[in-house]
């Protein structure tokens, strides 16, 4: 049997796994992201958890997969940019040199929507979109039974899709009215504050994001007590997502979409349960079946480890 050790550099957490090329894993590791660690504080951090999970054995090991958020030059093994985090610049075919085997560099999105179609709810289709929302916003896209990359592997960049023309929020990126900067774990709090200004009423929650002290988690908190502002919130967000995800139904034209990362995830009834009405009613294209990720905050990591043994 072939192992290779995976890693998924999130926003928040770096992920680090050995596997096998069935998917199966064997041992785990999950440590935070230091968001202002440098780049050599940042390569010695991941060669030693490749070699922990490995347990300091890398012969039997066939590669290194590493999914990552941000800007990427596939060519170079290199993080150009990664907003949540100090990034920029990133060699990570270091690694390899420093460890002595193959290292594959894909966006996290791109290794979740592998995972998603060898692994999870697209197996057996040929036209796939994942969707992961959670720090960010990414994804990965699969038509006619081929991986979409990109010239240099920022084809499904669909977080920074503008969604608002105006763009009332601007992104961490810099630019303004993407889709992350609206609906994702960091761009929740500022649709709060944004939709604070005209609401009309007063509720705990109202008063909080006035006062300018909001976190993803406290949307939905206060949205399942039945805060009318919280569920104001959710409700914008449910229509901004629906207005996304339906331009990469008439791009792609997938028959099955699958909704993953952190927020998505741990607040299924609120973002991935009320999209199929909305994304039918804006989409061009016949909608395809929308599906929480059955991989969870994982795809990502599964996808890492199994791109080391071919794309």
């Amino acid at each position: 049997m072939r192992y290779s050790v995976g890693i998924d550099m999130g926003g928040t957490w770096i992920r680090a796994a050995v596997g096998t090329e069935e998917g199966t894993v064997l041992k785990k590791v999950t440590v935070p992201v230091d968001p202002l660690a440098d780049n050599t504080s940042i390569i010695n951090q991941l060669e030693s958890l490749i070699l922990e999970v490995s347990c300091e054995s890398l012969g039997e090991i066939n590669g290194i997969g590493i999914a990552a958020a941000g800007k990427l030059d596939l060519k170079t093994s290199t993080i150009v940019f990664s907003p949540h985090t100090s990034i920029r610049s990133l060699p990570l075919g270091t690694l390899g040199e420093r460890l002595k085997k193959p290292v594959t560099l894909l966006n996290d999105g791109v290794a979740a929507a592998l995972a998603e179609w060898k692994l999870g709810a697209g197996k057996g289709h040929d036209n796939i979109v994942y969707v992961g929302i959670g720090t960010g916003i990414g994804g990965g896209v699969v038509v006619d039974g081929h991986l979409v990359l990109g010239k240099e592997g920022n084809a499904h960049e669909m977080g920074h899709m503008i969604i608002d023309a105006g763009g009332a929020i601007e992104c961490e990126c810099g630019g303004r009215g993407h889709w992350e900067a609206y609906t994702s774990g960091s761009g929740l709090p500022r649709l709060s504050r944004l939709l604070a200004q005209s609401f009309v009423g007063n509720t705990p929650f109202l008063q909080k994001s006035l006062r300018g002290k909001v976190e993803a988690r406290e949307v939905f908190e206060y949205a399942k007590n039945g805060d009318n502002f919280a569920l104001c919130v959710v409700r914008e967000a449910t229509r901004l997502n629906a207005i996304a995800i339906a331009n990469l139904v008439n791009l792609y034209d997938p028959s099955l979409i699958s909704v993953g990362g952190g927020v998505a995830v741990k607040n299924q009834e609120f973002v991935v349960s009320p999209l199929q009405p909305y994304v039918e009613r804006f989409s061009f294209n016949s909608p395809p079946k929308i599906v929480p990720s059955p991989l969870g905050e994982d795809a990502p990591l599964l996808g890492s480890i199994i791109s080391t043994f071919g794309l």
